[in-house]
């Protein structure tokens, strides 16, 4: 490398430095977007959490007013205490069968009417 300017007065080293400097700029500002990100990422999961929270206490308020005006209604069962703490991270298909699980059983099922039902109309059934 030399040091010797060249045609436009400047080094092979002012240009390493140049580029050093553009490098180093890029990279400061991706780090800035990714934290920016993160803050956002964060807040929105602030929001879900609060969001999860206000549902699960509304469910129970409809469960525990469906209970008293359907007495045969079996009673909703509270949260356990190891569901509280959101995991780490899930398989996206855990989370939908706990899920599921966790609404079969707090939900009754619905009665099975439509075997014996005389008042159900039979409906021909459709051409493909």
């Amino acid at each position: 490398m030399t040091t010797t300017p060249r045609e436009g007065g400047r080094t092979a080293l002012d240009e390493l430095r140049d580029t050093y400097r553009e490098q180093l700029d890029r990279l400061a500002a991706e780090r800035d977007a990714a934290r920016r990100q993160a803050r956002i990422a964060q807040a929105q999961a602030d929001v879900a959490r609060a969001d999860l929270a206000s549902l699960k206490a509304r469910v129970q308020e409809l469960l525990t007013a469906a209970a008293r005006h359907l007495p045969d209604l079996p009673a909703a069962e509270g949260p356990d205490e190891s569901a509280r703490a959101l995991p780490a991270a899930e398989e996206p298909g855990d989370a939908a069968r706990a899920g599921a699980d966790e609404t079969a059983r707090a939900l009754p099922a619905a009665p099975d009417g439509t075997a014996d039902d005389p008042a159900r109309e039979e409906r021909p059934a459709r051409a493909a």
